[in-house]
């Protein structure tokens, strides 16, 4: 399962921030004014890598180019501002397509670490620069993995946006698409610290997929013997509720105003779902939807039935993230949630790593 900070490198990486995080390198082409900061004349390319989520957990990194060799990218600079709003976009990056090339580091002044958007195939694509003078920047993309892209749409109605619309299915993670979170700046060190202009840009991509786990632990953990657990089911409270595997995500990019990250929004079929999650520690993907209600746990504990519910307050599912349930169990055979745990990672589609629970 897939779920979004190094240099100079395509990095993939897990994220119930949602996401994969990767490295990538590219650069640009129009005359820009001087840094306003030190008067600098000589352009500074623009240039892209991938972090980690900032969540404390235990995370390991996997290469973009393990998962797709290309992924396309946008970006917008604002030329105005007026009382704290941005305004005016103009496009820097039309939808650039930036490919893995093998063993092509360090070739051409675009390709830093074997991502090149300066291709063949792709003449009308020139090299970008940062304007010094831009009052705000915005970058956003997407990474296809199967036949059948998601779409993009660039809306004026209303406010300037660009939406990401796609049909994930849970069921065939493999060939679900990435996304961008939205990387902002307006130029401020104090405000952006780590996204300064002329610095790398990060861009987080993630699945549009959440991922759930639920887990044991045990008031005495070296009980002997532990107490029995058997016929676990976890599932919504509300009778005949499903538990949906694939559905419509769109996913919004703003391009004016003050916004400094997306918002999205999930549409779930039932044509493909889950009635319940019946096995431990196996994290299983799932359709990201909000406010669902809650949920409950039976088990049997020693031949003894009994039943945990969950708020509603904890089944609030977003895309890249993954939700860890963890129930105790007491040493009189009883289970409950305890101050209600729940761990929210990254998550990757690798083999599973460790990562800390913590109370949220």
């Amino acid at each position: 399962m897939i779920g979004i900070r190094t240099i100079i490198k395509s990095i993939l990486v897990p994220s119930l921030t949602g996401g994969l995080g990767w490295v990538f390198f590219s650069c640009s082409s129009e005359q820009v004014d001087p840094d306003p900061g030190t008067g600098k004349q000589e352009p500074v390319a623009i240039a892209f890598n991938g972090s980690l989520n900032e969540e404390e957990v235990t995370r390991a990194s996997t290469p973009l180019e393990d998962y797709t060799t290309s992924f396309r990218v946008w970006a917008y600079k604002n030329t105005s501002v007026d009382a704290g709003n941005y305004g005016n976009p103009q496009m820097v990056f039309p939808g650039f397509t930036v490919r893995w090339l093998n063993n092509s580091a360090a070739s051409t002044t675009t390709n830093t670490d074997g991502w090149e958007y300066i291709l063949d195939e792709h003449p009308d694509q020139t090299p970008k620069y940062w304007d010094w003078s831009a009052k705000a920047y915005r970058f956003f993309g997407s990474a296809e993995m199967s036949a059948t892209p998601g779409s993009w749409e660039h809306i004026t109605e209303g406010a300037e946006r660009y939406e990401y619309t796609c049909n994930p299915d849970a069921t065939s993670a493999e060939d679900a698409p990435f996304y961008t979170h939205l990387w902002f700046s307006n130029g401020n060190a104090e405000t952006y610290p780590t996204r300064q202009y002329g610095q790398l840009v990060t861009l987080e991509f993630i699945k549009p997929f959440a991922e759930v786990v639920f887990k044991f632990t045990y008031t005495d953990p070296n009980a002997t013997p532990l107490p029995m657990i058997e016929e676990a089911d976890f599932r919504p409270q509300t009778a005949g509720q499903r538990i949906a595997l694939m559905g419509e995500v769109v996913i919004t990019f703003p391009l004016t105003g003050t916004a400094t990250q997306e918002t999205w929004e999930s549409t779930p079929e039932y044509t493909k779902f889950l009635t319940a999650f019946t096995t431990k520690d196996i994290p299983y993907e799932v359709f990201p939807i909000r406010n669902q209600g809650a949920y409950r746990l039976t088990v049997t504990v020693n031949g003894a039935d009994k039943e945990c519910i969950v708020p509603d307050t904890y089944t609030n599912w977003s895309p890249g993230y993954r939700y860890t349930y963890v129930f105790k169990v007491n040493d009189e055979g009883g289970v409950e949630l305890e101050t209600v745990k729940l761990g929210v990672t990254t998550w990757t589609n690798e083999t599973p790593v460790d990562y800390n629970l913590y109370n949220w």
